[in-house]
């Protein structure tokens, strides 16, 4: 009996003994085939990152370049050529998934700054390697996936560039003088129908060179010029020089700013009574339900939702610039949208502009963070009510406005002035009045944001 007994321990130990070298095998060619994956991974993540960096540095109008070059960099890894797919060229490199060599890359694009630009900043590279396995193949797995991601955006600030002084992107502009009143415009004009004046007399001044907004030339002394969305000019406009001025047709309306709203702070206000600091100045955030309306308004982002009327009425800046002028601590910008009405800007002297320094600059950009708007009313949920100008108006706008479904309505009895971009639906400015309506522009204007040393990879 005792010696089956040891029989049966020693049949025992063998099988144990077996069955820990199986185990054994089996994780040391997982082990090995796992170092590979990593080293493979470890690899990739180094081709994805230099890929990421190059082709985010190449963004420009458009994206098809900044995915290119970072198909280059990944070809010279990896070692394949192009073209790849639809990836053929420098000008014709979409975004998407791309399959090559045993690895697919997937290319994407976004925003860094709120979509401040009409073209992304943000890249995304993925890379997925899948290989057969050396030895895990024996327990069931035939082949191993390595996977690495990099993010990478676009260094230093964006810039968004002001293309008009005004514009009118689905109608006239229609801008009319009479009396004693004088109606100028002293940067180039966009009208999807027509632009100037319904008579001769009074008709509307342009210099034929783009002024700025202290009356000097902008530098290098660009011509000013008209565009025209849906054909030939039908209003009467002078050159204030005699001088001629280029008038364009079939150009499409601008949209460079649908993603570039200004980012109000998170504090919701449902009441005037909290919206006001100790020293009864408004303060930035969210107003639900109503709109600031006379005194001063604290620097910073406000947006205004679901208030059936704007009337600001005689409210300014707590610290306030000269029109055209840079007010990088006191700068406001307000933010609209389609639960909103009644905009009503006949008293309001608000300045948008925080940053209107030249793109090398390596100080603090934006500070104010309202990317130099001072009314933004698109994107998805646009503002469509109408923009009142009342008589005797003394309105005083410095930034750009963005409001593109919107329509300008303006007393001729008034004498608005904005300083920057003027951007709406269309624009009628009565005539017959002693007004005087002036849309003067700021050279080199545009929506900013972000640091100079932002950028680079981003994990």
């Amino acid at each position: 009996m005792r010696a089956l007994d040891r029989r049966s321990q020693r049949g025992q130990a063998v099988a144990i003994v077996a069955a820990m070298l199986v185990a054994l095998t089996v994780l040391g060619v997982m082990v090995l085939d796992v170092g590979l994956a990593m080293t493979d991974r470890r690899n990739m993540q180094a081709y994805a990152d230099a890929a990421a960096l190059a082709g985010a540095r190449s963004y420009g109008p458009g994206t098809d370049r900044a995915h290119w070059v970072a198909m280059e960099y990944l070809g010279s890894s990896l070692n394949f050529g192009l073209p790849v797919g639809a990836c053929t060229g420098a000008g014709s490199c979409p975004a998407g998934v791309y399959a090559v060599s045993g690895y697919t890359i997937s290319l994407s694009d976004s925003w860094r700054v709120n979509g401040i630009l009409d073209y992304p900043s943000v890249l995304d590279v993925v890379l997925a390697h899948r290989q057969p396995s050396i030895f895990a193949r024996m327990v069931g797995f035939s082949t191993l996936t390595a996977e690495a991601s990099a993010r990478a955006t676009t260094p230093g600030p964006q810039f968004n560039g002001a293309n008009y002084a005004v514009a009118a992107v689905s109608g006239d502009a229609m801008i009319n003088g009479g009396g004693a009143a004088f109606q100028t415009v002293t940067g180039p004009v966009y009208a999807y129908g027509s632009f100037g004046a319904n008579n001769g007399p009074h008709s509307t001044g342009v210099p034929s060179v783009q002024t700025n907004y202290d009356g000097t030339r902008c530098t290098g002394s660009p011509a000013n010029h008209l565009d025209n969305g849906g054909g030939s000019n039908g209003l009467n406009y002078h050159t204030t020089d005699s001088l001629p001025m280029p008038d364009n047709v079939g150009v499409p309306a601008p949209n460079n700013y649908e993603n570039a709203s200004p980012v109000a702070p998170a504090t919701v206000y449902l009441s005037a009574a909290t919206a006001k600091d100790s020293s009864g100045n408004w303060m930035p955030g969210t107003y639900n339900g109503f709109a600031p309306s006379g005194g001063t308004m604290n620097g910073g982002v406000y947006k205004i939702v679901n208030a059936p009327s704007m009337a600001l009425g005689s409210i300014t800046n707590t610290m306030h610039t000269a029109s055209g002028m840079a007010d990088p601590a006191g700068a406001v910008a307000i933010v609209i949208d389609g639960s909103d009405a009644g905009l009503d800007i006949s008293q309001a002297v608000l300045n948008g502009l925080d940053d209107l320094n030249v793109p090398g600059y390596m100080g603090q950009r934006d500070p104010m963070g309202t990317h130099n708007f001072v009314i933004w009313g698109g994107g998805s949920n646009p503002y469509t009510g109408g923009i009142t100008i009342g008589p005797h108006a003394g309105t005083d706008m410095s930034g750009i406005v963005y409001l593109p479904k919107s329509p300008y309505v303006s007393d001729g009895n008034s004498s608005p002035s904005f300083t920057g971009s003027l951007i709406v639906q269309s624009m009628t400015v009565h005539g017959g009045g002693n007004g005087q309506q002036v849309f003067k522009w700021v050279c080199g204007l545009n929506a900013v944001a972000g640091q100079p040393y932002d950028g680079g990879l981003v994990r």
